[in-house]
């Protein structure tokens, strides 16, 4: 059987959850998004042919709070996540999984993780992945932001996912999959606010970073760095001030992303 007639296969099984009525909704707490200066987290939720309500979520609203799920398991190995935990307070949010298995009904997972992590603190966002794998592709422990990995026709995944809100919050996600375009499931996720000394604001929901379809390599300088003339700091070679005392023009550096397999 070919990978896009499993994957449908998987997206049947969820229909089928549906109509037999089994669908994940418990009642745990407050969504990501509450009033300005609330921080919040929750492990995981789905919308689309399976619902599932952000679990368990959490916000500190009332002070520091931290809810924990020993284990989330749906049938036909759609979904099968182990300690999964939520918790904000005093200027911070961290969400976190163990034993990550995402099958979709479709028998080997699509994606899998011994750990993963997100954590925000004062408008600063990270996450982190241990063992993870997407299909036949493995991860490093430390993605950049926004980088998404996609099959065509099947899913797509955001890694690292990070959106800065038009009221400075920043809501970090540490999986984000998308299943032929009618099943969303977040994996980890924390939203806080910037510190006071953050102006925060924006347009609008925008990412932080532009999506990426790889992760990150960047390659070095050519030129090693020279003294700066005059204040004793350095500079990449080429870029000396100019006669006239101006600020030398930057030296580009470019950068490559790779995805490997």
């Amino acid at each position: 059987m070919s990978r896009k007639k499993a994957v449908a296969g998987g997206i049947g099984a969820l229909s089928a959850l549906l109509v037999a009525g089994t669908v994940l909704a418990p009642a745990a707490g407050a969504t990501t998004r509450t009033t300005d200066g609330v921080n919040s987290a929750f492990a995981i939720s789905a919308t689309g042919l399976l619902t599932i309500k952000p679990t368990p979520s959490v916000n500190d609203e009332d002070g520091f709070s931290q809810e924990s799920v020993a284990r989330l398991r749906l049938p036909a190995s759609l979904v099968d996540l182990r300690a999964l935990n939520a918790q904000a307070g005093a200027g911070t949010a961290k969400a976190s999984i163990l034993d990550v298995s995402v099958g979709l009904g479709v028998g080997k997972p699509l994606l899998s993780a011994s750990a993963i992590e997100a954590e925000c603190e004062n408008g600063k966002a990270t996450s982190s992945l241990a063992k993870a794998k997407i299909g036949d592709i493995n991860l490093g422990v430390a993605v950049p932001p926004n980088t998404a990995i996609k099959v065509p026709g099947l899913l797509s995944v955001e890694v690292n996912k990070q959106v800065t809100h038009k009221d400075g919050s920043v809501t970090v996600t540490a999986l984000s999959i998308n299943v032929d375009g009618v099943q969303k499931i977040e994996l980890a996720s924390a939203t806080c606010y910037p510190g006071d000394d953050d102006n925060g604001g924006g347009d609008g929901d925008t990412p932080t970073t532009k999506p990426t379809e790889t992760t990150s390599k960047t390659t070095k300088p050519s030129s090693k760095p020279s003294a700066s003339p005059s204040n004793g700091g350095s500079a990449p070679a080429g870029d000396k001030p100019t006669a006239n005392g101006k600020a030398p023009t930057p030296t580009p550096v470019k950068a490559h992303l790779d995805v490997t397999g």
